[in-house]
């Protein structure tokens, strides 16, 4: 009994014996996400070893000693640190952060972060460090043929413009396509052209309605969260890109147009044809001298020549990093310049990006900002270089006969030759007009979280996106449409979007193998802009550009608007044992664009996910390394038309009073207090697998969703005293596949990836207003496309070409059009007539029908990187199978038979006799003809696919020494768009007048600045 009495009276002395000899080791084991619970921690070459608790951290009491300890979770690679001195008595605080397969990797979801393996919505996204070697002013580019559903379309070659985006077909038919933009959680309002590449970390595109039902009514068109630069602990350094292209225009895409030789024969022959054919006297008409000897003449001016150039491009970026334990900072500074491959214009950004984090109260209390000024200035790229009566078309207008220099050297006004259009010298207008367009602005954030009880923390954030733009526009009265009128028009635009949001998130694991997150919020956003123009005229003199020196002030205009966003958000994520996961989320907007009954819109989504890889049944599927299964359903909303929509608005109109014209302002639209949100109902199910110790991952998305309540205008009785009110009467279905799969197929001294993605998109017109069909145009010569129930987005429309009528018999046994139809004209088929058969009369009503379809069968992208020692090869390339484009630029413009334009070099091989047909392509020249070749006809449709090499790049990383300043140098060559393959002979098959809107027609070629092929160097260095 007294041993035992003695041996309790020393009890209390063993704690101090042991804490005299050990110390404690404690630390947090995280991910990109957060803190990890239940990973394991070992020592390792002893049995010591213990588990992280529900918030990571975890303790380790060790003799005196220096230990290799090593951090380990299930998916996640294995993280050891070594040399960890323990001291008797002392702390030794070692933290983990580690890094895991690609299921397990953090994604950027709505408001926050998840687990990839945890995401149960359709998500991709998208290392921005593996763009880098494309020098492209804007990051749209850098994605195209990146990511399956997104359609991503360059459909014009301007300067830091023309690209456009489209996730999963969006349409709508008031509203815009385009996705939400939000950055660093700031939603962008209006151009992103603005953000430097450069600055970005990665992208996250959602997809479907639970990914992105917390933006509610802004999420229809599908949301792209750009994460920008942070640094990161450990990792200080700075950071020089530069780059420097030049940029070309493909020889073998641009249309060999006829020379001055070639255009004078033709006019003089079509002059023959009217003598022979038209009865033409040829005494009293005599051939026009320009063209009586074609040759006289050379080649003559190649206007192409003249108004393309090989224009240079260049990029350069500083940033410096700086992280300690507690703080990081990160500075980017940036500067773009890319000039026009046509002469005169030209784009420059400046760009500056300071991210600033703090961590305070032992990580409890988090607080930062996001600060992004720029400055852009476009020089001649706001002006009409693209479409019909663009400058760009003039360039294959002008005649050849004529230069565009007068003999002192000064410019030509008039470029036409007798018998053709009177367009103004084209150079002319390009090299003499002052178009200077200028935007300042700030993207700037400011956050804070705060965890103030355990599991319970708040999040803040306030954003502000500030715009300022100027223009100074300028016209010598040589070049304007009045000839002599000196034009000028100084306008400016100021915008701002203000947001606050304020959320609530409670982040609880329990009984170990329970996870959930509930996330409760409020956000408010206000827009509001004002635009303010004033045209002056008759300048006293062209060397002073500015309002002071036009002596008429023809125009002025001053218009305001805003809108308000107020919202409230909740969300619940659930998983057990990161197995089976629910996801629940609502969003209620009110927004002030909407009628006053239909102010207020809820929009709910609801998916799950179920690991299947991990099930026990699972675990002799060797070769399978990961399942998961998942499927959502969710409503979203379209808000993004104009902000008064729903109002009635006053206009200024003109009555007669007592014999005279008395202005006055009456409504000019009708309220609606019932228009309300267009909505997206989206269905979703997907797979996400991996196999063969992750060297083959595949992800596949079906989904199908129905757009209706879209807004159109709806006939209403003219009593009203209006023809129309805006209401919510249109439907859409949209549905199709996706496949994304990645590679890695070589992993020794020689690497190989590749990349393949594959969108399989359909749409279909369930619903549209009386009569059931929307025209493009009523000019049937520009009525490209029709919108009709029961068809697809852009249908092209017109009558179907049957080649020329051969002979006489030829002519007298097919249907004509009118007194126009003649042997050697244009034949087209006799589809109908008033009473439903075909009735030997072509006519504009009965006889033009759906000619093609601009929808692809599929789209996608393929990406192959390959490395060996120190060398690096890229090559990526996008590509469109199925869809057809409508050449409008060729069959309407650049074939125009009666001479009033200059034509194709192959027009000259038309139709002369029946002897001498021609090709069978081109008609004959009989005046009053030219209106069959230019109204739409099957022949205008063209096989569209193309494949895209979008960017090779070549790159050599050079072995430094240790303990050398310069940590890092890699140098590079790089080309866009280094080829096209394509049937398409238009000079872009990406092209389209409307960019990517389909209700605006999609596929349709009316010519557009091209789009450069670009070769570049490039230089990488990186500084510790």
């Amino acid at each position: 009994m007294l041993s035992i009495a003695g041996m309790l009276l020393l009890l209390p002395s063993l704690p101090g014996w042991a804490q005299g000899n050990t110390g404690v080791v404690r630390g947090t084991i995280s991910d990109d996400t957060g803190p990890l619970p239940s990973a394991s921690v070992s020592v390792s070459g002893t049995t010591s070893g213990t588990f992280s608790d529900a918030q990571g951290n975890y303790v380790l009491n060790l003799a005196e000693g220096t230990y290799n300890i090593s951090a380990s979770y299930v998916g996640y690679s294995k993280s050891e640190q070594g040399k960890i001195r323990v001291v008797p008595g002392k702390e030794t605080v070692v933290h983990f952060k580690l890094s895991g397969n690609n299921e397990l990797d953090a994604v950027t979801v709505s408001y926050g972060k998840q687990r990839q393996r945890e995401v149960t919505g359709a998500i991709a996204q998208v290392d921005a460090t593996t763009l880098q070697d494309m020098p492209v002013p804007q990051f749209a580019q850098q994605l195209q043929g990146k990511v399956a559903g997104v359609q991503i379309a360059q459909s014009s070659g301007q300067p830091g413009r023309g690209v456009e985006f489209r996730i999963r077909g969006a349409a709508s038919f008031y509203a815009s396509n385009q996705p939400l933009i939000v950055v660093d959680g700031i939603p962008v309002t209006g151009s992103i052209n603005n953000i430097n590449p450069s600055e970005i970390e990665s992208f996250s595109v959602l997809k479907d309605a639970s990914a992105t039902a917390l933006y509610g009514s802004r999420a229809a068109n599908g949301v792209i969260l750009i994460t920008t630069r942070h640094a990161k602990a450990g990792d200080s350094k700075i950071e020089f890109n530069a780059n420097y292209g030049i940029q070309k225009i493909p020889g073998t895409r641009v249309p060999e147009m006829m020379d001055a030789r070639g255009f004078a024969q033709f006019m003089k022959e079509r002059w023959e044809d009217r003598v022979k054919y038209e009865k033409l006297d040829p005494v009293k008409n005599p051939v026009d001298p320009a063209y009586a000897n074609p040759e006289q003449y050379g080649a003559g001016t190649n206007w192409f020549k003249l108004l393309t150039r090989t224009a240079p491009i260049q990029n350069y970026d500083l940033t410096i990093q700086s992280a300690r334990e507690r703080s990081s900072s990160t500075v980017v500074l940036g500067y773009q310049e890319q000039q026009g491959v046509l002469v005169n214009t030209s784009s420059k950004l400046i760009s500056l990006r300071i991210n600033q984090d703090l961590s305070l109260a032992n990580d409890k209390l988090k607080i930062g900002f996001n600060l992004a000024p720029s400055y852009r200035l476009d020089h001649n790229n706001r002006t009409s270089t693209d479409g019909v009566g663009g400058w760009y078309e003039r360039v294959f207008e002008a005649s050849p006969l004529i230069s565009p220099y007068k003999a002192d050297g000064t410019f030509e006004r008039d470029t036409y030759s007798p018998g053709m259009v009177a367009y103004v010298n084209p150079l002319a207008q390009f090299m003499l007009t002052r178009d200077d367009y200028k935007t300042t602005r700030i993207l700037a954030n400011a956050y804070l979280n705060y965890e103030f009880i355990k599991d319970l923390s708040f999040r803040g954030n306030v954003a502000v996106d500030k715009g300022a733009e100027t223009r100074q526009y300028f016209q010598p009265g040589l070049i304007t449409g009045t000839q002599g009128q000196t034009t000028g028009t100084s306008s400016s635009v100021d915008n701002g979007s203000y947001t606050a949001e304020g959320n609530l998130v409670w982040n609880k694991s329990f009984r170990t193998d329970h996870h959930l997150e509930v996330l409760a919020g409020y956000s408010a956003q206000k827009f509001s802009g004002l635009n303010n123009s004033i045209t002056g005229l008759n300048y006293t003199t062209d060397d002073i550009p500015y309002l002071t020196a036009a002596t008429t002030i023809s125009a002025g205009n001053s218009t305001y608007g805003a809108y308000s966003l107020l919202s409230t958000i909740g969300r619940l994520n659930y998983n057990y044992k990161g197995r089976y996961m629910l996801q629940a989320a609502v969003r209620r907007d009110g927004s002030s664009k909407f009628g006053a009954n239909q102010k207020y819109g809820t929009f709910p989504s609801i998916s799950a996910g179920w690991v299947v890889s991990d099930e026990a049944f699972m675990q002799n599927v060797k070769f399978l390394d990961f399942l998961k299964l998942r499927a959502s359903y969710g409503v979203t909303g379209n808000n993004a038309f104009g902000n008064y929509v729903a109002q009635a608005t006053i206009g200024n109109y003109y009555y007669a009073l007592n014999g005279n014209s008395v202005s006055g302002q009456t409504i000019d639209r009708l309220s609606n207090s019932e228009l309300a949100w267009e909505r997206n109902k989206q269905f979703d199910v997907g797979l996400e697998m991996s196999f063969l110790k992750n060297r083959i991952s595949i992800t596949y998305d079906y989904y199908h969703k129905i757009s209706d309540g879209l807004i159109q205008q709806r006939p209403i009785p003219k009593a009203s005293g209006f023809s129309t009110i805006l209401y919510n009467v249109g439907e859409l279905k949209l549905w199709g596949h996706e496949v994304t799969i990645n590679t890695t197929n070589l992993t020794g001294p020689l690497k190989w990836n590749t990349s393949l993605n594959l969108s399989f998109d359909r749409n279909l017109i369930k619903r549209l207003v009386s009569p059931g069909f929307i025209r493009r145009n009523n000019t049937v010569s520009s009525d490209y496309f029709r919108q009709q129930e029961g068809h697809r987005l852009g249908e092209f429309y017109g009558f179907i070409f049957e080649g020329l009528y051969k002979d006489e018999a030829d002519l007298a046994n097919s249907a004509k059009y009118g007194s126009a139809s003649d042997v050697g004209t244009i034949k087209v088929r006799d589809i109908s007539g008033p009473d439903g058969k075909p009735d030997g009369v072509i006519d504009d009503v009965n006889d033009r029908t759906f000619i093609g379809d601009p929808t692809p069968t599929f789209t996608g992208g393929i990406t192959n990187s390959l490395s060996y020692k120190n060398f690096d090869l890229n090559i990526h390339m996008a590509f469109s199978v199925g869809n057809e484009i409508l050449n409008a630029a060729k069959w309407a413009y650049q074939t125009n038979m009666d001479g009033s334009r200059v034509m194709l070099a192959a027009a000259a091989d038309r139709w002369r006799s029946p002897e001498n047909p021609g090709s069978g392509v081109y008609p004959r020249t009989k005046t009053g003809t030219t209106a069959m070749g230019r109204q739409v006809n099957s022949q205008w449709v063209e096989d569209g696919s193309y494949l895209t090499a979008k960017n090779i790049s070549l790159g050599y990383r050079f072995k430094l020494k240790d303990g050398f300043m310069l940590n890092n140098m890699r140098v590079y060559a790089s080309v866009q768009q280094a080829f096209v393959l394509t049937k398409y002979t238009g000079m872009n098959p990406e092209i389209n007048f409307a960019g990517l809107d389909p209700t605006l027609g999609i596929g349709v070629d009316e010519n557009a600045y091209p789009v450069p092929r670009t070769f570049s160097l490039g230089i990488s260095a990186t500084f510790k």
